[in-house]
């Protein structure tokens, strides 16, 4: 006859010998997990070696170079095309449009004719469009006010005390 603590002890060795199986077959898993996920690695550094060596082709300089005279028609900045910040237009408070869809004088495709927009000329991709309702809203505008420039506006934006500007924190 078998006493109760033999039967007990071959109960319990049966049950560890069960979650050591089932433990060894987890790391199994794991382990073949982790070679894909190595193997997977090693193929995506391969990958980003190859795209940075294609990168480094398209982007020398003489490329770009040959490609931009074949396919642009740009030429150098001239000195005329820079402006400072003086050049910047500033409206007065009472002359500020009231709704968003023509502000400051841009004009939107939208309020464009269709056949104005038609006859029109396109322009190179590098040359700036004419913006002829910039000059009609500076002809508007007093012209002691155009004399104003960024750095002034700057400036008086970082002197305002934060108690009037709405509780906003710098």
């Amino acid at each position: 006859m078998i006493r109760p603590t033999s039967l007990i002890l071959m109960v319990l060795a049966a049950a560890a010998g069960g979650a050591l199986f089932q433990i060894a077959f987890e790391v199994s898993e794991l382990d073949d997990e982790l070679a894909q996920l190595n193997t997977d690695i090693r193929t995506d550094r391969d990958a980003i070696h190859v795209l940075r060596a294609e990168w480094s082709f398209l982007n020398q300089p003489a490329r770009l170079e040959e490609l931009t005279r074949r396919h642009l028609d740009l030429l150098p900045v001239s000195g005329a095309q820079i402006a400072g910040t003086g050049a910047v237009p500033v409206l007065p408070q009472d002359e500020l449009p009231t709704t968003g869809s023509n502000i400051a004088g841009v004009v939107t495709p939208a309020a464009i004719p269709a056949a104005a927009r038609a006859a029109a000329p396109r322009a190179k991709p590098a040359a700036p469009a004419p913006r002829p309702s910039v000059t009609r809203v500076a002809e508007k505008v007093n012209r002691a006010d155009l004399v104003r420039s960024l750095d002034d506006v700057l400036r008086e934006v970082l002197t305002t005390p934060t108690a009037t500007s709405g509780g906003v924190q710098r």
